[in-house]
C-alpha cells in the first residue's frame, strides 16, 4: 500500500467520514466500471458498489488488506460481480478459462482493460442525448435495432445512423488500434460492435 493510500486507509479505519466520502468519490466510477464489465446492468453494478463500500465502512476495523486499497476492492467488486452471474453458463466458463492465468497477469489485464473503458465511457457521455440513448439501449440493454426504433418511434435506419456515428466518435477516442493488445480489442468489439 502507498503512503497516501495507507493514510486514506488508517483515517476510513478510524471512522473518518471525510476520508471514506473523498475515497469514494474519486474511485467510484472506476469500480461502477469494473462492475459493468461483467454484469452489464448499470443498477446492478451501482448496487455491488456501494455494498462493497459500505461493507469497506462497516469493518473496516477487522479487515486486513496485504495489497493496496484499490485492489482490495476492485477484487471485492469483481468477486461480487461474478457472484450476481453465478447462474449464467458462459461467464462459469469464463472464469474457469481465466482462473488458469497467474493471478498477477489477471488483475494486470482486467485493470488496464477497465481504465480504458473509462475512456470509452466517457466518450459515450458526450454523445448527443439521443444518440446516447439510442448507443445504451443497443449496447448495454441488448436491444434489437428495431426494439429500439418501436420504443422510441423513430425509424430503424435513424438507429442506425446513431450508432454508427457513436462507434465513430469512440474510434477516434481509441485513437491508433494498432497500439491496443489484441485481447483487449476483443472484449471491446464484443461490447460496442455492431449488432443486427
Amino acid at each position: 500500500m502507498n503512503p497516501d493510500e495507507e493514510i486514506t486507509w488508517r483515517s476510513i479505519q478510524q471512522k473518518d467520514g471525510r476520508a471514506f466520502e473523498n475515497y469514494y468519490q474519486q474511485h467510484y466510477t472506476y469500480f461502477f466500471l469494473c462492475a459493468c464489465n461483467y454484469l452489464k446492468d448499470a443498477a446492478l453494478a451501482e448496487e455491488i458498489v456501494n455494498d462493497v463500500f459500505i461493507t469497506i465502512w462497516q469493518d473496516a476495523g477487522k479487515i486486513n488488506i496485504g495489497t493496496s486499497l484499490k485492489s482490495y476492492i476492485y477484487r471485492a467488486v469483481i468477486n461480487r460481480s461474478l457472484n450476481a452471474l453465478d447462474k449464467n453458463r458462459r461467464v462459469r466458463e469464463n472464469q474457469k478459462e481465466l482462473s488458469r492465468l497467474p493471478e498477477e497477469t489477471f488483475e494486470l489485464r482486467e485493470m488496464e482493460e477497465n481504465e480504458l473503458k473509462i475512456r470509452l465511457y466517457q466518450a459515450i457521455d458526450q454523445l448527443p442525448e439521443q444518440c446516447q440513448k439510442v448507443f445504451r439501449m443497443s449496447r448495454f440493454e441488448e436491444l434489437k435495432q428495431q426494439e429500439i426504433a418501436d420504443q422510441l418511434g423513430i425509424s430503424i435506419k435513424t438507429v442506425k445512423n446513431h450508432i454508427t456515428h457513436a462507434l465513430k466518435q469512440l474510434t477516434i477516442v481509441l485513437g491508433d488500434w494498432n497500439s491496443i493488445p489484441l485481447w483487449i480489442l476483443v472484449v471491446i468489439k464484443e461490447i460496442f460492435w455492431p449488432r443486427g
